[in-house]
């Protein structure tokens, strides 16, 4: 390595530097080509300072970074080699080279600042292995390299910057300037000495050379306002003067300035510029020359000339204008008063609003406003009222495109306004009637029609003149129907009826019409004139009435009234009850209220109008299928037998269970359905509805998603369940149940916390009935409430006696079922219940299934919610059997959780086990207290303590047992 050379570099700069180092690695490393270039601003591309081509030094060159291998060492700022294929790669570099490359090596070059500032790059022809050697001899000079070439790519962004400024100045015709009040010297922009025509920019100006080119009619207040501005803050150095220049021209200058002061307030330097506005002066003088022609002009025509400038309020006219109202023309600057003022006040002020919006609308293009003069002004020879207009638009708009000024014309329109009142009075009546009229002469061609027939028929006056009535004909009417009514014409003068016309559209539409006959003095035919009504909206009307009598308007299926009908009809058609069947389906969507909750009752709308389509696509005969209300829907099927129905039920199922998406939302959904046959399901079309209802909610009750045929089985049923309710309905209002009470117990220390509230009912025909059998028959016939109320009632009073025998801190759980939920029917709440019978609201505990509270979320929840907030604890029963247990505790946040019987039963088992105590885990970290239901050993009891479980219940600690038995239970 030379290092004499080395330290040669660098005591060179500039290009004698990069010239000197592509030399030095072509004789080291026979280099081809050597580039020095730096990176522009944007970081798109290189700037070639220096290039040497096998020794010889060639021509600065500009590369886009996207096409070179060196935007690689710009992202990465690393060193870059390519050994091979850089012809593949990079063809453009390549091509620039127009040789095919082997090796090419390319290091960053960084400042001072450690700013990358531009690459250095070798390309060889011939493959090259001492890469190593040449990356370290380049570094030996790269940072003083990287130096330099920072400061070139300084140099050249100067002067572009320099040379911007100056063309800047050129194209706007302004110099700048500078004097330097100390030591009395001006530095000037090349702008201003082309601007004073000094073509040796050599010549250093002065303060006498300067204000010997002033003009000398306006040397002394130039001067004077430049020493007075120099002097004194409140002088503003900003003024128009003009210069004669060596030649004799004559310019108009405006010179603007600033005075640069040192602490001390004294003025140490003057900045400013110089603008050539020859230009504008010539154009002002040349405007002024057309002004007064134009004047002449104005003075010359008919209209009255105007001219509102809008920033300066400022309001010019012609002598014509002024002519026009009767008045002369007023003193300078009084114009738009005066002018004002012969206006009538009522037209006075809707103009000035009108004006006002069409200053503010940008997108309307014409003013144009008709006015009346007041009586003083001027008055035409009659005595009517005299009528003017003024029209104008937009002439001159400012930087943002808001209007400055606005010129017009005035015209006197009184004859004109005159002669269209007449033409108005005559044609107010043929134009503003609502019915059609048309006219046609004596031949029956189209001579006139008014504004109504064109909006009705669609076709244009001028389409239509000459023509036929025929035109319009529909088609529709045959040859007799018309010569009737031209039978009636000839013999009577006019006819009236209904006839069907065609639009130009094509549309076909009802009218009602009459049409007369015109005869002159002679009896002879001079006209025909029609005059008719379009009904199409009473016939439409019609349609929707009957429409909506028959139809359900949602889904378009027959509505209950008709289906109804229907099937009355169909049992009357039967002669031979023995011989003629036939079956009706009911169909109940599964969950659609859920649907409504979460989406919204138009999604819903959309999804039932959707199974109304599948019910369709299932059913030959639309007419046959109902929707009977809400979601439920009813299809008959005539001459079906029972089984056949079954078929046909399972297809509907099936189809419905199909998913499909709705504003872009997959919906799955499901249909129970009951099947009632006739004669064996029953006689009548009530009968057959109601046991068919029946049958589909007992295929809700066995699981939903299904077909359940009423039958004899079924029927008992049915009919064993209503003579429940009967008997149930009765010993609620004879108060013939009893509660009975079981304790929950602490896990830990065996003490009674509360007692469950569990109704119990000994008939007197069936004895005990389990409440698993009468309490759904109490929801499915509107029994809950009541029953729920005297359970709660007498829960409450036998809590009132425990506290007063001395057990204060015992607590009360009563069930409470969904439908005591969905409406209060006229009962009181429970909180209200409680705090009647003297008790705490804490002391009572309202137990909701899980299953409860998940598919009616949207309603309970906030009950629950206002349960909590007055105090009443909230438990969820049956927890773990409820299709989304953890959601349920995440929304509903209960206080207390009561692990379902069938988890306790087998908990021996490891998954059990494992499940109640993620349930018991999870409780404690949420702070809700776990009841554990259905404890009947021993084994079960030391499980849940060493699970940490809160309380248990069940046969181990005691049945439930009546009131009674409570007093005994606790004291023991």
């Amino acid at each position: 390595m030379d290092y004499n050379k080395i330290n040669t570099f660098n005591q060179l700069s500039g290009h004698q530097l990069f010239e000197a180092i592509g030399q030095s690695l072509y004789e080291a490393y026979a280099v081809d080509t050597v580039f020095i270039g730096f990176i522009n601003d944007d970081c798109d591309g290189i700037r070639v300072l220096s290039s040497c081509f096998q020794g010889e030094i060639g021509e600065s060159d500009y590369f886009p970074l996207a096409e070179i291998p060196e935007a690689k060492v710009v992202e990465s700022k690393k060193p870059l080699i390519i050994q091979g294929q850089l012809d593949q790669t990079y063809p453009f570099y390549s091509h620039k080279h127009n040789e095919s490359v082997d090796t090419f090596v390319s290091i960053p070059l960084f400042a001072r600042n450690h700013q990358l500032v531009g690459v250095l790059s070798c390309l060889f022809k011939r493959p090259f292995h001492s890469v190593d050697a040449l990356l370290e001899y380049c570094n030996t000079f790269s940072t003083y390299l990287g130096c330099e070439v920072g400061y070139e790519a300084l140099l050249m962004r100067q002067s572009q910057l320099q040379w911007q400024m100056e063309e800047g100045q050129r194209v706007a015709k302004v110099g700048s300037w500078i004097w330097n009040l100390q030591e009395q010297y001006f530095e000037w922009s090349k702008e201003a000495y082309r601007i004073y025509d000094i073509k040796d920019e050599s010549l250093l100006p002065t303060l006498s050379m300067l204000s010997a080119l002033i003009h000398p009619e306006d040397r002394e207040w130039v001067l004077d306002t430049l020493y007075r501005s120099i002097e004194s803050d409140e002088v503003n150095y900003n003024l128009v003067h003009r210069v004669q220049l060596w030649d004799g021209t004559i310019k108009y200058l405006r010179k603007r300035a600033e005075v640069i002061r040192n602490r001390q307030g004294q003025a140490v330097e003057m900045r400013g510029t110089v603008h050539d506005v020859t230009d504008v002066y010539q154009i002002s003088a040349k405007l002024n020359k057309a002004s007064r022609q134009l004047t002449t002009t104005f003075n010359s025509v008919e209209e009255g000339i105007w001219e509102f400038d809008l920033e300066r309020r400022e309001f010019a006219t012609s002598a014509k204008f002024w002519h026009l109202l009767g008045h002369e023309k007023p003193k300078e600057g009084d114009d738009l008063k005066s002018w004002l003022s012969c206006i009538v006040e009522e037209d006075r002020n809707e103009g000035v609003d009108y004006f006002d919006r069409f200053i503010h609308q940008q997108h309307v293009s014409v003013f144009q406003f008709e006015f009346r003069l007041k009586s003083s002004s001027r008055m035409v020879l009659d005595g009517n009222e005299c009528w003017l207009t003024i029209k104008g638009g937009v002439v001159a708009r400012d930087e943002s495109g808001k209007p400055t000024k606005v010129a017009g014309i005035q015209r006197d329109i009184t004859h004109t306004i005159e002669a269209k009142r007449q033409l108005d009075r005559a044609q107010v009546v043929f134009d503003n009637t609502s019915e059609c009229i048309l006219i046609t002469d004596k031949k029956n061609k189209i001579i006139s029609v008014n504004r109504a027939f064109e909006e009705i028929t669609g076709y244009r006056e001028k389409e239509l003149l000459g023509l036929s009535p025929s035109v319009l004909s529909s088609g529709i009417h045959d040859d007799k129907y018309y010569q009737f009514l031209w039978y009636n014409l000839s013999r009577y003068g006019h006819w009236k009826g209904e006839v069907w016309n065609r639009r130009k559209n094509g549309e076909i539409y009802p009218e009602e019409i009459s049409i007369n006959v015109i005869r002159d003095d002679n009896d002879e035919i001079v006209n025909f004139v029609a005059v008719f009504r379009d009904i199409s909206h009473w016939k439409k009307a019609e349609e929707q009435l009957s429409f909506f009598a028959y139809k359900d308007p949602l889904t378009g299926l027959v509505n209950r009234r008709s289906f109804v009908q229907r099937v009355k009809k169909h049992i009357a058609t039967i002669d031979d009850i023995r011989a003629q069947t036939f079956s009706l389906l009911f169909i109940d969507m599964d969950d659609f209220k859920s649907l409504n909750d979460l989406y919204g009752h138009d999604f819903g709308d959309k999804v039932l109008v959707h199974i109304a389509s599948c019910l369709k696509n299932v059913f030959p005969v639309a007419d046959n299928i109902c929707r009977y209300g809400g979601d439920e829907f009813c299809v008959l099927l005539p001459e079906t037998t029972s089984g056949a129905a079954r078929v046909w039920g399972q297809q509907v199922v099936d189809r419905v269970a199909e998913a499909f998406v709705l504003d872009d939302i997959e919906v799955n959904t499901t249909v129970s359905i009951g099947i009632s046959t006739y004669p064996e399901s029953g006689e009548s079309h009530s009968e057959l509805l109601k046991n068919a209802d029946y049958a589909m909610y007992n295929m809700k009750g066995q699981g939903r998603n299904g077909v359940c045929q009423y039958d004899s089985a079924l029927q008992s049923d049915y009919i064993g369940k209503l003579k429940m309710r009967d008997r149930l309905k009765k010993a609620i209002s004879d108060k013939l149940l009893t509660v009975y009470y079981q304790p929950v117990v602490d896990a830990r220390t065996g003490k009674i916390n509360r007692f469950e509230a569990l109704i119990r009912w000994n008939d007197d025909v069936d004895g005990w009935i389990s409440p698993a059998e009468f309490i759904p028959v109490a929801e499915r016939y509107g029994l809950i409430r009541p029953l729920g109320a005297f359970v709660l009632h007498q829960a409450c009073r036998d809590l009132k006696q425990l506290h007063q025998a001395g057990f204060s801190d015992v607590t009360m759980s009563i069930n409470r079922s969904v439908k005591e939920f969905i409406g209060s029917n006229g009962l009181p709440p429970i909180w209200e219940v409680i705090e009647s019978y003297g008790l705490p609201l804490k002391s009572i505990v309202v137990e909701i299934t899980e299953s409860t509270a998940s598919s009616e979320s949207s309603d309970i929840q906030s009950l629950l919610a206002s349960y909590k907030q007055r105090g009443i604890e909230i438990a969820l029963d049956d927890f773990g059997t409820g299709y989304s247990s953890l959601s349920s505790v995440v929304d509903l946040r209960p206080n207390i959780i009561k692990i379902d019987r069938s988890f306790i039963e087998e908990i021996d088992k490891q998954d059990n086990r494992t499940l109640v105590s993620l349930i018991i885990d999870l409780s404690h970290k949420l702070g809700i207290q776990v009841i554990a239901e259905g404890v009947e050993t021993r084994k079960q009891l030391d499980i849940l303590r060493e699970m940490n479980c809160h309380f248990v219940q069940g046969f181990f600690f005691s049945p439930a047992v009546p009131f009674e038995s409570c007093f005994s239970i606790l004291k023991g």
